[in-house]
């Protein structure tokens, strides 16, 4: 499950690639930082949204009454900037409304960024471009000013606190990754170094994805746990750009779980453009363990549109684990939608590990429909840790809908005590058992 830290992290950069494409990079598309004055000093302390500073008091095109209103807050006090943000706040018209925070985005400045954040923090938060708008906002002031965006995020609380960290240092990295990255690494708790680092890398990804990846990889080698999370947010990052040179970054990293990671996010997306090419793509690394995610990706996907298409290119793949997945993959989505269809398929399949794959899909997919039926199912699978699994959940999913049917058939079915202690385990302290 993606964290919410995670979404809100992407939410800069679609929102930002769609709505306020200029705010990402400079003007001219070179990726260049803005020139530092003698005194080592960003010459001007206003954002434009292209990533350049203006000077305050400069001209701005009309464009009526935000026009005005930007013109305005070039070196407003902060409880103007208050003032402005609550105006803005009240336009009912979306496209209005984005437009005109575009222009406030360009008369954010060091000194009043505090002030506008805590503004839209304060307003109601029904409308659903409310997040879109924090995220942007605060990411701005961390390109402005990162060590007072992040003082100001660790003064907050809760998933707020995450959230908002996450974006300032997102722009805080994208504008200057060296200081970003000293302030990440020299927090003590693993826990909350690990919870910033992604906001790191997705700073670090806007500015240069060789940077980041490396940068990645580095954290890999290290033992830092959390890595394909990292990897996760390049990879969003790169599929802004298309998915063609997604796939070929992709293609050029080191074999490993990593790459398998990227792999999977850029299948996801692939399949759902073009499953035949999608497929195509992925087929080159069934034979390597890291591929079966993206396989099994590329499966699933196709299925839930075409599940006999999909089964039909996982059945010519090269036996084993990928091949396995696949199957697997496609069945559970053709269950989803044709049980009857989809238990036929299975039942002619040749014993062996690509069968008991198949069947322990199936029998997780029909559980909440038939948990009793999923049982069966799962007992006629031969392996006995494919077994033992798919007993353990397809008996839980039955102990929710009938508890005195299900516990009776544990206390006669004789099944072993790991597999009884994994189903009365509760909810909360299960980890993935017996794969």
């Amino acid at each position: 499950m993606k964290s919410y830290l995670s979404h809100f992290v992407w939410l800069v950069v679609a929102v930002g690639a769609f709505a306020f494409g200029r705010f990402q990079g400079s003007g001219d598309g070179s990726g260049e930082r803005p020139a530092k004055d003698n005194g080592g000093q960003l010459g001007s302390k206003v954002l434009r949204p292209d990533g350049n500073r203006l000077a305050r008091g400069g001209n701005s095109e009309g464009r009526g009454e935000g026009a005005r209103l930007a013109s305005a807050a070039r070196g407003m006090s902060p409880k103007a900037i208050k003032s402005a943000v609550t105006t803005i706040l009240g336009v009912t018209d979306p496209i209005e409304r984005q437009r005109r925070f575009a222009e406030l985005l360009e008369s954010l400045t060091a000194e009043n960024a505090s002030a506008a954040v805590e503004a839209l923090r304060e307003a109601p938060r029904s409308r659903w471009s409310w997040g879109q708008e924090y995220s942007l906002l605060t990411y701005a002031w961390g390109r402005l000013d990162g060590p007072a965006a992040v003082a100001y995020a660790a003064g907050l609380e809760g998933r707020t606190k995450e959230w908002t960290m996450g974006t300032v240092l997102s722009g805080w990295a994208s504008e200057d990754p060296e200081t970003a990255r000293t302030w990440v690494e020299a927090i003590d708790d693993p826990d909350e170094r690990s919870r910033m680092t992604r906001g790191l890398v997705s700073g670090l990804a806007q500015r240069d994805v060789s940077a980041a990846t490396d940068y990645v990889y580095s954290l890999a080698r290290s033992g830092a746990e959390r890595t394909g999370e990292y990897m996760d947010t390049i990879v969003r990052q790169q599929l802004t750009q298309g998915l063609d040179s997604a796939a070929s970054w992709a293609d050029l990293l080191p074999d490993g779980d990593l790459k398998g990671t990227a792999l999977d996010r850029v299948a996801n997306e692939y399949v759902r453009k073009d499953p035949l090419q999608a497929a195509e793509w992925v087929s080159q690394y069934a034979s390597q363990d890291f591929g079966a995610q993206a396989i099994g990706e590329v499966a699933e996907e196709w299925a839930e549109d075409d599940p006999k298409a999909a089964l039909d290119w996982a059945e010519g793949l090269d036996t084993g684990a990928s091949r396995n997945r696949a199957v697997a993959e496609a069945v559970s989505e053709w269950a989803q939608r044709d049980a009857l269809a989809a238990g036929d398929y299975v039942t002619d399949l040749p014993a062996g590990e690509q069968r008991d794959a198949a069947v322990g899909a199936y029998a997780r997919r029909i559980a909440d429909e038939d948990p009793a039926a999923a049982v069966d199912w799962a007992m006629s699978i031969e392996g006995e840790q494919a077994r033992n699994s798919t007993l353990a959940s397809t008996v839980r999913d039955w102990m929710r809908r009938d508890p005195a049917a299900a516990g009776q058939w544990v206390e006669s079915a004789g099944l072993p005590e790991s597999v009884v202690t994994e189903i009365q385990r509760p909810r909360d302290d299960r980890r993935r058992w017996g794969r």
